[in-house]
């Protein structure tokens, strides 16, 4: 006799009231209620015939031999120390690649991309409508945060901040010690989802686009919840 499995590039991640089972080879995110995964994990598909159509339907599990392990995939923690150098517009680009190349040779240092402030808002205006998922965005989403992480600022003073459009102040290259900044970078890098009220209980966290700049300057704190997230885990419903 067969039995149904997630096939391995699905990730389960369980809020509160629902999961988000997240197909890391199409990108897609689909939410299912917590006691519906329940029935299925334990072999119960009678009981959720609708949802095993679609399950079936989106290529989402296949048949095995009971007590075959289908793994889930699993994420290693990102220990290179690489990053991204932001540039601010009319930045001495040759000097501040060369400070940062003597520093690391991994170094990238490029030009701010089109994203504004104004855009960043809007990408963290969640109300179910996600962007394309990938392995990397999701592994990477659970180690560093999504905008902050592995990336820092210079402004054409030499002021480093978080991102570009940040007002914290982490240090500047032309005063300070490149590793010292770096060091201090990292903390911001390691901002978390986790870390974040109500998000850090979200089944959809990792998916998500995460601007800690928007929670600071609606919250004044760096750990309140996206201002613009319409979704509540805690009753598994997205507002209007």
């Amino acid at each position: 006799m067969k039995v149904k499995k997630f096939h391995q590039f699905i990730v389960l991640e369980k809020g509160p009231v629902n999961t988000a089972i997240i197909d890391l080879l199409k990108g897609d995110v689909y939410q299912i209620g917590n006691e519906i995964i329940d029935e299925f994990l334990a072999g119960n598909h009678a009981e959720i015939t609708d949802f095993m159509s679609m399950l079936v339907e989106e290529e989402l599990c296949f048949d095995v031999d009971p007590g075959d392990w289908v793994p889930y995939i699993t994420f290693e923690q990102i220990k290179d120390d690489s990053f991204h150098v932001q540039c601010e517009e009319d930045s001495d680009i040759e000097t501040i690649r060369k400070l940062f190349w003597d520093y690391s040779a991994s170094v990238s240092v490029s030009s701010p991309g089109e994203m504004d402030f104004e855009r960043c808002r809007e990408s963290v205006n969640c109300s179910g409508d996600f962007g394309k998922v990938t392995e990397d965005s999701y592994g990477f989403n659970k180690f560093y945060n999504s905008c902050w992480g592995k990336k820092i600022a210079v402004m054409k003073d030499g002021t480093v901040k978080p991102c570009i459009h940040s007002r914290i102040i982490i240090g500047n290259i032309f005063k300070d010690d490149l590793g010292m900044i770096v060091d201090q970078a990292k903390e911001y890098w390691k901002l978390t989802i986790d870390k974040v009220e109500k998000c850090k209980d979200c089944e959809l966290r990792y998916a998500c686009f995460d601007c800690r700049e928007i929670a600071l300057r609606e919250k004044n704190s760096l750990y309140a919840a996206n201002p613009y997230c319409k979704y509540n885990p805690y009753n598994g419903t997205w507002a209007e």
